[in-house]
């Protein structure tokens, strides 16, 4: 089996995939910040030719919600893209060939057809509230791609759509729609408040529990050569945002009042990806979204105390 390095295995998507990629047989380096700063390109480099490293994939990246990115685009984008060129230019100069970069589906253009297909990326302006982290993803997955050309590596990237699952950001301020709603949801039952649905709730979005994605990652590692460049990774099902606060209320047992806010962002209203290349592969998710949505509700509860 392989020695894999996991980037960002602190966050919520290295937590699942570690423990997945050690049962399966893998030797797993997953280095905190204190010994591994992504951000430091002499520390990076230094570590990457130091280690007996096979394979890498790079879950590290600076990620908030809509309202967050918005106020800190160019933080968002300097430390994604500063994280992906030194692992990049170390891998290269460490003798490193196979990454598997973990990017996102915001990559595609504002008004790309949908569903997203792989044929749409770099063909028109990034969403604007999220530019930044968007063109940083862009970013990496087009470095990655000149390496592979340049360099003859094999550094591949994913897009997954919106994850979920335990050990996500439940923050009210810098989380993710579907975590910091739950939450707020969470909160409005205890305190007997309104829930305020931004929007009129017809955006509607795809969502992957992680430990689903985590169980792609290690399917694409066994077989890394039949992944193309860039892929696309989803569930393949949409739910509507007001749907997703109705399944929250029957989950969380909120039976209080939602309300609408239609003066709050709420991004591109509709997100939603093809997966041929997935179906191709013959690999889908095994966590239908309720019994996810139940499985993470449980965990925000056991952290809130």
């Amino acid at each position: 089996m392989a020695t894999v390095l996991v980037t960002g295995a602190s966050g919520m998507l290295g937590q699942h995939l570690v423990p997945m990629l050690k049962k399966r047989g893998h030797e797993v380096l997953a280095p905190p910040l204190e010994e591994l700063d992504l951000t430091d390109a002499e520390a990076t480099l230094v570590y990457t030719a130091s280690n007996p490293i096979d394979a890498v994939v790079h879950c590290a990246a600076y990620v908030a919600g809509i309202a967050s990115s918005k106020r800190n685009k160019h933080h968002s984008f300097d430390t994604n893209v500063t994280m992906g060129m030194n692992l990049i230019r170390s891998c290269v100069q460490s003798g490193i060939a196979t990454m598997l970069n973990i990017g996102s589906a915001t990559v595609y253009p504002s008004e790309a057809p949908q569903p997203l297909s792989e044929s749409s990326l770099g063909q028109g302006a990034f969403e604007g509230p999220i530019e930044g982290y968007a063109l940083s993803k862009y970013v990496v997955y087009r470095a990655c791609a000149m390496a592979n050309e340049q360099h003859g590596v094999a550094f591949k990237t994913i897009l997954p759509c919106n994850l979920f699952g335990p050990y996500d950001n439940f923050s009210l301020e810098t989380g993710h729609m579907l975590p910091a709603i739950l939450h707020r949801m969470h909160k409005a039952k205890q305190q007997n408040e309104p829930i305020v649905i931004w929007g009129d709730g017809s955006a509607k979005r795809e969502f992957l529990y992680a430990p689903d994605l985590a169980d792609f990652i290690c399917f694409a590692l066994e077989d890394f050569q039949r992944l193309p460049e860039v892929m696309n990774v989803g569930s393949g099902v949409e739910v509507s945002v007001k749907e997703m606060h109705q399944r929250m209320a029957k989950i969380t047992g909120f039976s209080g009042e939602l309300k609408h806010d239609y003066d709050r962002p709420v991004g591109r209203l509709r997100r939603c990806l093809n997966l041929h290349h997935q179906q191709r592969l013959g690999w889908s998710p095994k966590t239908p979204f309720e019994e996810a949505l139940a499985i993470t509700y449980d965990y925000l509860r056991e952290t809130l105390g």
